[in-house]
């Protein structure tokens, strides 16, 4: 038998994408529970935004956006990435712009300004990779934070707000269905083409004092997971219920090729390392660390 949880009840910051249905099937479907947990999700526009609450403690698990807990890990804070969410896939993040838009193409976002659910996070290191390949440098455009993140961000488009908008699924298809929003381009090419993207994160203090319940909440993880990747109708189903979304949004949307099951891919994680290096979210300073390996490796437990 597994070893009982420390502490029973956790709470968990998710946002609010399709990248996480794992996480909310083991809610629904009661597998925190059989592992002896009660689950809070407390959902959040970006990993970004919820850093501070963790570090003090308020919060014990993240879901999200990896590119956040690279910047603080080099930065000196110490996180464990407990599992995997999700992985780039075709159609799941996108750059939108209004229906009525006269930009039909990359290069013409040089000089504009782009909404996205965190500033640092993945949605500018994905549009980065996307402007450069385009011949536009990314400093070249601004990037706005959204504080009310995904859910929010098709309404401000719509009225103008900015020249284009970072999206992921489920909002994407949102956007199209309400406003006619179009598609600009899918940010799954080039050099971030199958880039992991969203994982489940504590600090490495947290991990420590509760091995049990970090595993406890791995298992019920994979389980999730594992649904999800066998089961089209039961991502389409918890993604209408959590989101409160019609069946029209969640039976059209754009799913991940799959959910990651089993250990974390350390070589995958190293991918968006140097992305960041690549594209100035990391500092050359931390150039060598990266290329050994050992930023990403401190942050994936070996037990």
């Amino acid at each position: 038998a597994a070893p009982k949880p420390e502490e029973p009840d956790i709470t968990v910051a998710a946002i609010p994408a399709v990248d996480l249905a794992g996480l909310y099937i083991a809610q629904d479907r009661g597998l925190f529970a059989r592992q002896g947990l009660h689950v809070t999700i407390v959902p959040v526009p970006s990993s970004q935004s919820v850093i501070t609450e963790q570090l003090a403690g308020k919060v014990d698990i993240s879901a999200g956006s990896y590119v956040a807990y690279i910047a603080a890990q080099a930065a000196g804070s110490r996180f464990q990435i407990l599992a995997e969410a999700s992985i780039l896939s075709p159609d799941t993040r996108a750059l939108v712009v209004p229906a009525n838009s006269r930009i039909t193409n990359v290069a013409q976002l040089a000089g504009g300004t782009i909404g996205v659910n965190g500033v640092n996070s993945i949605g500018p290191l994905l549009a980065s990779a996307l402007l450069a390949a385009h011949g536009v440098s990314p400093s070249k455009v601004r990037f706005v934070t959204v504080p009310g993140g995904f859910p929010a961000i098709p309404g401000q488009l719509q009225q103008g707000a900015w020249s284009a908008a970072f999206l992921a699924e489920p909002y994407i298809t949102a956007a199209g269905q309400q406003y006619g929003q179009l598609v600009l381009a899918d940010l799954d090419q080039g050099a971030v083409l199958n880039l992991p993207v969203d994982g489940y994160v504590a600090t490495q203090t947290w991990a420590q004092a509760h091995p049990a319940t970090a595993a406890a909440f791995t298992r019920a993880i994979e389980q999730g997971q594992a649904i999800a990747n066998g089961s089209t109708s039961a991502v389409q189903a918890i993604m209408a219920k959590n989101d409160g979304l019609p069946p029209q949004v969640t039976g059209s949307m754009a799913l991940p090729s799959s959910y990651p099951v089993g250990p974390v891919e350390e070589a995958g994680i190293e991918r968006v390392a140097a992305v960041m290096l690549k594209f100035g979210v990391l500092s050359q300073r931390d150039a060598a660390e990266i290329r050994r390996g050992t930023l990403v490796r401190s942050m994936i437990s070996t037990g």
